[in-house]
């Protein structure tokens, strides 16, 4: 749609014929994203300030659609991207966040690893010095002050600000540590969210694109690594002391690498919980329509 049209289109989007504004409405709806640029440059520059709240609230509907409908593609898939599915949940928040803008950031972070790696083989060594770029060079720490802050559950808030909560952390640490082909991936603790570092089946030793490999490729976990603490590194018996901390049973997927899907999950379950600490019931409405598109009907009884 040209910009003519659409400001034509927007003079009467206040006429007093409902039929005639929902028709537009919905003739807006059809074009989606495309327009949304224009729509937010129309509505910036107050040309038509009689509308201005229509125009507001155009954007907002447009922008959920597209992206409750790319959220829905992206869970359709059988591995899909964790960085995109991470981006997917921060645009509920920020509509307007690039993927590859924030490629570029953890490709940095990457990058000042694999400079200091060199020819290095052994695991633990590898692991100690992703943590010294990631904690001292880069700086990334715990949010031990506001723990439920929103921020913490958006990628690109994580990235700018270098602080996280668990499982915001763990998943830039895995993203960064699978792109320099360690096998680390996600483990779905109770209360909280670490990262193991795995033995793969035979097949797959040696295998240095992680995107090749899924959690059913993993052999064992040889031992378990705490971002929220700076990289600690621990083992199975301490995931048992934890859990009898915490008065939970053990399980067997307390101890082994959880899917893409299970950990965007469990963002969309904090971030809810977080608006809900915060009182923005129209996000948390907003996340609650993400988690049905996830598939978490049973969460969502009684809500």
């Amino acid at each position: 749609m040209d910009v003519s049209t659409l400001k034509a289109m927007i003079r009467l989007l206040d006429d007093p014929d409902e039929a005639v504004s929902q028709a537009l409405e919905t003739r807006f709806m059809e074009e989606g994203e495309d327009i949304v640029e224009d729509l937010e440059a129309i509505w910036l520059a107050n040309e038509f300030p009689s509308v201005s709240r229509h125009i507001e609230l155009l954007i907002k509907r447009i922008q959920k659609q597209g992206l409750h409908r790319r959220f829905n593609n992206w869970f359709q898939q059988d591995q899909p991207d964790l960085v995109e599915g991470w981006v997917l949940v921060s645009q509920v928040q920020y509509p307007g966040l690039k993927v590859e803008t924030i490629r570029r950031t953890l490709s940095d972070i990457k990058l000042d690893a694999w400079l200091m790696m060199g020819g290095v083989e052994n695991n633990i060594d590898k692991v100690q010095i992703l943590n010294h770029v990631f904690f001292e060079q880069q700086g990334f720490h715990g949010d031990n002050s506001q723990y439920h802050y929103t921020d913490n559950s958006f990628i690109n808030r994580v990235l700018e600000r270098k602080t996280g909560n668990p499982i915001s952390l763990s998943v830039v640490y895995l993203v960064v540590a699978q792109s320099l082909g360690l096998p680390v991936f996600g483990v779905n603790l109770p209360q909280h969210f670490v990262v193991g570092y795995c033995q793969l089946k035979e097949g797959f030793e040696g295998v240095k694109n992680m995107k090749m490999v899924g959690t059913e490729d993993v052999d064992k976990v040889l031992f378990y690594i705490n971002p929220y603490s700076k990289g600690q590194i621990f083992t199975k018996e301490n995931v048992d002391a934890f859990l009898k901390v915490v008065n939970v049973t053990p399980q067997k997927q307390f101890y082994q690498p959880c899917g893409v899907k299970e950990i965007v999950k469990r963002m969309l379950r904090n971030l809810h919980f977080s608006y809900g600490e915060v009182q923005d019931l129209e996000k948390q409405q907003e996340v609650l329509q993400m988690m049905k598109l996830a598939g978490m009907s049973d969460e969502l009884e009684g809500r």
